[in-house]
């Protein structure tokens, strides 16, 4: 079976769930690092964007431009009700 390399990940900035291209960033982000996310918002991580931090707090909603975007590029079908 062919193994399918991961182009983006998902991480916590800004108050929503971002997608990051794992091609800009190849290494994990760090806290107060600025970032840009597929939806091309620029956002610098805080403590409470990473889970292994006790500062941590989850961001529960997908940013929907982020998803849009990553379906796109990797050609995956579009959520109902998207056009």
């Amino acid at each position: 079976m062919p193994t399918i390399e991961a182009r983006h990940c998902w991480h916590d900035a800004g108050g929503l769930r971002h997608a990051i291209s794992l091609t800009a960033y190849p290494l994990p982000p760090r806290p107060d690092e600025d970032i840009d996310t597929l939806c091309g918002l620029r956002v610098t991580l805080t403590r409470r964007d990473f889970p292994r931090l006790a500062e941590y707090q989850p961001h529960r909603r997908t940013c929907l431009d982020c998803d849009a975007v990553w379906r796109r590029r990797d050609g995956i079908r579009g959520r109902a009700g998207d056009a």
